[in-house]
């Protein structure tokens, strides 16, 4: 009979807990925000061996809260990640693309996310690139986690050389908050 008892108060106390976290849980804020960071890239003047192309390499670190997020620091729960896209914001030149097997990275001491593109994308101001989940979104919400700087990179070749262009790296996320 003790054993039953002992049990039954268990059981009570778990559904206690396991209450208390669904009640808090009815207080949450959702806070949809773009965690960005913009790459000033610049292409190499001069051809790359036995190609007509020109390479590039930049990285930026961001900070995981932006203007957004500052002030509910202490109490993000969750980052969701819906989309993480490449915007043209400038470029020197017409006629440019970034050419296959350019390489667009965001990552941090823990977790590497890598999208390459598997066709030419012309670029112009305005034109973006949604970089889709293929089950990265959820490695990138991870990076988010850890609440660390981290770094946004693009690596790869151009079509023209001495190119300038910048390049918003942009993280959509809805950042769970418990007041």
């Amino acid at each position: 009979m003790k054993s039953i008892v002992s049990i039954l108060m268990l059981v009570l106390l778990a559904a206690g807990f396991t209450s208390c976290e669904k009640i808090r849980s009815l207080f949450d804020q959702d806070v949809d925000t773009t965690i960005s960071g913009d790459l000033n890239i610049l292409t190499d003047a001069t051809e790359m061996k036995s190609t007509n192309s020109y390479g590039f390499d930049e990285s930026i670190t961001v900070d995981v809260l932006n203007d957004d997020l500052y002030e509910y620091e202490d109490q993000i729960k969750d980052f969701v990640v819906s989309g993480v896209t490449a915007e043209v914001i400038y470029i020197s030149e017409t006629g440019v693309e970034f050419l296959p097997d350019t390489k667009f990275t965001i990552s941090n001491a823990n977790h590497t996310v890598v999208w390459t593109l598997g066709s030419a994308w012309p670029i112009s101001v305005g034109t973006s690139l949604d970089l889709n989940d293929a089950g990265l979104y959820d490695m990138v919400a991870q990076i988010l986690d850890d609440r660390v700087p981290f770094t946004m990179s693009a690596v790869g070749e151009c079509n023209k050389g001495g190119v300038s262009a910048e390049i918003r790296l942009g993280v959509e996320t809805t950042v769970k908050v418990r007041p």
